[in-house]
């Protein structure tokens, strides 16, 4: 009997050991890049619309399909790398319905995808995963596992500097490719993972003194004619709610009218889309630094 007892305890230990060496080994990976952005005014995270935001020398931790768990996990790490010189004042989140929607949620669920998706997004978040994280109520055991496995890629947490401009060639015709999950269900009710993830971005905001900008980039109408909406409404409510905050601003532009040209794809921008962007974001963040 006693066996039966000490042995799940020991495996238990060995893996908490197991982690903490692998988390002092990440520690010289993940830590520098979040020092090295303490010395930018403006931080940018988000998923790949934050490749659509045209500010110059200005640090991203931002990836394609960036889930919001992921983005709470790069945001925690900037907090825990600042320091008394830090020059942070604004945080520039980037952030639109879908990732609230049913493809978000389940990718966070810790399902295998068959895109792959766990292993290049979870890749750069597993290493900033703590051990308290394994016991967050709100996270699937599934995704704690994914992490906890992607942390072995031993992958270094990179921010980026440039963005990239491409011309819009959309047809006149063009709609956007939604699942009818996306079309036909009320699937912001069941974003329960994201909405906490988002409650979490906020809270960490505050905490760290920072001022917050959700960014929401400018959408095809065809997404926005789609996508259910009683799930934008909600969206909707959920970002103007936050912005009641004082140190949060939230650059409602996903409903502005803008010609095909402007648009990439459905919820990426051209050239002329970025600008678009620019000339709002600018003025904001000149007001938010001076």
């Amino acid at each position: 009997m006693r066996a039966l007892i000490l042995r799940p305890l020991c495996t238990v230990a060995l893996l908490a050991l197991g982690f903490i060496l692998l988390r002092g080994a990440l520690q010289g990976f993940t830590q520098r890049e979040f020092q090295a952005a303490h010395e930018s005014r403006v931080v940018v995270f988000g998923d790949s619309h934050g490749n659509d935001v045209p500010l110059r020398g200005v640090p991203r931790f931002n990836r394609q399909a960036q889930d919001l768990v992921s983005t709470w996990l790069r945001m925690r790490a900037l907090a825990d790398a600042q320091g008394p010189d830090s020059q942070v004042d604004v945080v520039v989140l980037t952030l639109w319905p879908m990732k609230f929607g049913p493809l978000a949620e389940d990718r966070m669920s810790g399902a295998i995808q068959p895109d792959g998706w766990h292993q290049s997004v979870l890749g750069k978040a597993g290493p900033l995963l703590g051990l308290g994280d394994f016991f967050r109520a709100e996270w699937p055991w599934r995704l704690k596992w994914q992490l906890l496995l992607h942390s072995a890629q031993l992958e270094s947490v990179r921010h980026m500097m440039g963005w990239v401009c491409r011309d819009g060639d959309l047809a006149d015709d063009y709609a956007a490719p939604l699942s009818d999950r996306m079309k036909h269900t009320d699937w912001f009710q069941d974003a329960h993972l994201s909405t906490w993830a988002f409650s979490a971005i906020l809270d960490l905001v505050e905490a760290s003194g920072w001022q917050l900008v959700i960014l929401e980039n400018p959408l095809h109408p065809s997404f926005l004619e789609l996508a259910n909406q009683a799930s934008l409404d909600a969206y909707l409510n959920l970002m103007h709610a936050a912005a009641e905050a004082p140190h949060v601003r939230y650059l409602h532009m996903g409903w502005d009218p803008l010609p095909n040209s402007a648009f990439f794809d459905f919820h990426h921008l051209s050239c002329e889309g970025m600008a678009h962007v620019q000339g709002q974001l600018d003025p904001l963040l000149k007001e938010l630094l001076d």
